[in-house]
């Protein structure tokens, strides 16, 4: 099964970071907002900071569990996104890689292996992708998650729940969880469960907004000798 990077295409929930280390603080949610209406009100907002994105930067930290791991594995690195649906990847250690998708194409280039995989990533798979990378504005994913939402009540961060309502992501994903902070309104860091029982952690840091990065950067120049191979995803991938 393709990962890209280290992680299923229903899972690209990561992209759902929006807003900036240099934005105003947003206004607090009122409070005398409860349940229900606390959560569409969050939700609202969220979409809202989303919205204003036309490009981010962030460094991230990756920490992947599985049963056929002894211990998690920890990448770390940088993030890029172009407003609607460029998204570059780079993964600097502790294996360098870099992952760009651009206009339905995802690259994933290993310079150690001399090796890149090329994939057509369906139009279902780059909006699942766009929330990993900011473009997804959050209350979009009502359609396929029922959200559940914790406040500690404190100067603690917001969390949201994901619980999949889709077939289809329900036999790839148990769960998602989103961490907002509670002043910007933004969420900061993502993780999710898979039906087998991996687990995949992101989070993310140094995130600055609409500060301008060249269209040019999202197109990968390989060297003459990368082997590149084709991939095809199949239907439910």
């Amino acid at each position: 099964m393709l990962r890209l990077p280290a992680m299923r295409w229903w899972a690209r929930l990561l992209v759902a970071l929006s807003g900036s280390s240099v934005a105003l603080a947003q206004a607090p949610l009122p409070p005398d907002l409860k349940g229900a209406d606390k959560l569409a009100a969050l939700v609202q907002r969220v979409t809202q900071v989303q919205a204003g994105i036309t490009t981010l930067q962030a460094r991230f930290e990756q920490r992947k569990t599985s049963r056929l791991l002894a211990e998690p594995t920890v990448s770390v690195g940088r993030f890029y996104y172009l407003s609607p649906d460029l998204v570059r990847w780079e993964y600097e250690t502790p294996h360098p890689m870099t992952v760009v998708l651009a206009e339905g194409v995802a690259i994933t280039y290993r310079p150690a292996e001399k090796r890149a995989e090329r994939v057509e990533v369906g139009r279902l798979q780059r909006r699942v992708l766009r929330f990993v990378g900011a473009a997804e504005p959050l209350d979009r994913l009502k359609q396929n998650f029922s959200f559940t939402f914790r406040d500690p009540g404190d100067d603690s961060n917001y969390t949201l729940l994901l619980n999949p309502i889709s077939h289809l992501i329900k036999k790839r994903l148990r769960r998602v969880e989103v961490e907002i902070d509670r002043v910007r309104m933004m969420p900061v860091a993502v993780s999710y469960v898979e039906a087998d029982g991996d687990s995949v952690a992101y989070r993310f840091t140094d995130i600055v907004t609409n500060q301008p990065i060249e269209h040019a950067f999202f197109s990968l120049a390989l060297p003459p000798d990368v082997q590149v191979v084709e991939v095809k995803l199949g239907s439910n991938e």
